[in-house]
């Protein structure tokens, strides 16, 4: 029986909590043909001591050391590099596989035709090991779907939704990558949803519906992951998204993005080369950005078809779409105007200013409680004295020197 190597790609940044986890679950593996890559970009923690350390005993391991942190696709770029298998997998420092993942993927791929890149469904944990499946569901079911493996099936969703594949659960053909190249360094967020795009324009992708992988989410750690809800970096993912659908159908075969998209053609009848741009200029008028619709990218190449007379003559023929059309999409809020910006900074008075009151607050319960605890022990002592022998005792003692004091 043949069993060809798997290049297991792993790149590790600062993560030292979780790396010897990550590390046993890929050496752990009922496969065990492979190279295991381990790329650190520049870790200032314990990691490269750790993967030393793992690299003396397992003669699988092979390390490269970056001297400086230069993110995610700088790394990968250079991981890629370095891979001598036939198939090649991918897995960040803090996710983890379940022992037969690698296994069962082959097994799959070597019986399906066509199949040349795979993805598993997967579990999703939080930076403590502790199951997030349920509370976030939702992550979890897209993650989780079922989809077929046509190309037109993924380009769509991809355009309309987004990303649904788990990084850590791929396996391809390491031709694959040869062909599709190297991750845009312009992406941190989003650079995988890149790169499955590029793909499904060249293969059909396809989803074993079985969990054989763990993802971490990062959710109330200071320690971040590519996967963590900061609001930076949820606005990069958002940004990202925008930019990655701006190029969307470049180097894409005319008949595929015709079978894809056909039905949100404006003009089902479009056909020829300058119909089917403004096909894509009304489609990229429909993206969203952050479940809210932003037509910025579509505006901007209805601006260059307008620019062109041949398009231009084909927008107000087959779809009556004129300049006076145009500028009724651009008066929308679409770029980050001073509008927009001022009700940005006055949310933002708005959030310091609750900030502020509900620390103030905070203080005022503090208080309230101490000075709570000090009369219930005033009180308690009152108590303790008015029911005392001697109090009662010197009852008339007290009464005659009140009488004395009034008559001073």
């Amino acid at each position: 029986m043949f069993y060809p190597k798997i290049s297991v790609l792993m790149i590790n940044y600062n993560h030292a909590a979780h790396l010897s986890l990550t590390i046993e679950s890929v050496l752990s593996q009922t496969y065990q043909n492979i190279q295991f890559i381990i790329v650190d970009d520049g870790s200032t923690d314990c990691s490269q001591t750790i993967i030393k350390d793992y690299a003396s005993r397992d003669p699988r391991i092979e390390y490269y050391f970056l001297e400086k942190n230069q993110h995610i696709c700088h790394a990968t770029n250079f991981g890629f590099q370095k891979v001598t298998g036939e198939y090649l997998a991918r897995i960040d420092s803090d996710d983890l596989w379940y022992p037969n993942k690698l296994q069962k993927q082959l097994d799959f791929m070597q019986k399906t035709p066509d199949c040349n890149i795979c993805f598993s469904w997967t579990d999703l944990i939080d930076e403590h090991g502790n199951s997030i499946n349920d509370s976030e569901r939702e992550l979890y079911n897209l993650f989780n779907g079922s989809h077929p493996s046509c190309q037109e099936h993924w380009l769509e969703f991809f355009f309309i939704h987004g990303n649904c594949l788990s990084h850590p659960s791929v396996l391809m053909k390491t031709e694959i990558q040869k062909e599709i190249g190297y991750f845009n360094p312009a992406y941190r967020q989003a650079h995988d949803f890149d790169y499955w795009i590029r793909i499904a324009k060249k293969y059909p992708i396809f989803v074993i519906e079985e969990n054989l992988t763990i993802m971490r989410r990062f959710l109330s750690s200071s320690t971040l992951n590519t996967s963590s809800t900061t609001e930076s970096d949820t606005t990069r993912y958002l940004n990202e998204y925008l930019l990655i659908r701006n190029h969307f159908f470049e180097n894409m075969d005319t008949e595929l993005f015709v079978r894809t998209f056909h039905s949100y053609f404006r003009n089902p009848h479009a056909a020829t080369p300058e119909e089917l741009l403004c096909e894509q200029a009304f489609l990229l008028c429909d993206c969203k950005y952050g479940g809210k619709q932003n037509p910025i990218l579509g505006i901007m190449k209805l601006g260059e078809l307008l620019a062109c007379p041949k398009t231009a003559e084909v927008l107000e023929a087959s779809y009556h779409f004129t300049s006076i059309s145009y500028y009724a999409l651009s008066n929308q809020h679409i770029f980050c105007d001073s509008f927009v910006q001022t009700a940005l900074l006055n949310a933002k008075h708005h959030t310091d200013k609750i900030q502020t009151l509900t620390e103030e607050l905070q203080q005022c319960e503090s208080h309230l409680k101490e000075l709570q605890e000090q009369v219930t022990y005033l009180s308690s002592s009152l108590n303790t004295i008015t029911n005392s022998t001697s109090w009662k005792i010197t009852a008339p003692l007290r009464h005659a020197l009140d009488k004395l004091r009034k008559n001073f």
